[in-house]
């Protein structure tokens, strides 16, 4: 496989990760009754810190030339 193609599926693999977090923190909203609970905030600062390591991680495959502008 080809570098570009494993950035492509990297990408992609952390979107879906941002998903699952931000579908398991709205599950935690809704079934969670403990007033002390934290899972959903556990949840929601993991989907920020998956958000930041792919924003940084277009930037890095932008600089690279991993990825390309499709100049519209």
């Amino acid at each position: 496989m080809s570098g570009e193609l494993l950035f492509k599926i990297l990408v992609i693999a952390i979107l879906l990760f941002i998903l699952l977090s931000l579908s398991g923190g709205l599950f935690f909203l809704i079934k969670d009754k403990k007033k002390n609970s934290n899972r959903m905030v556990t949840s929601l600062s993991f989907r920020v810190g998956l958000s930041l390591l792919l924003f940084f991680l277009l930037f890095y495959g932008f600089y690279s030339g991993l990825i390309h502008p499709h100049g519209m």
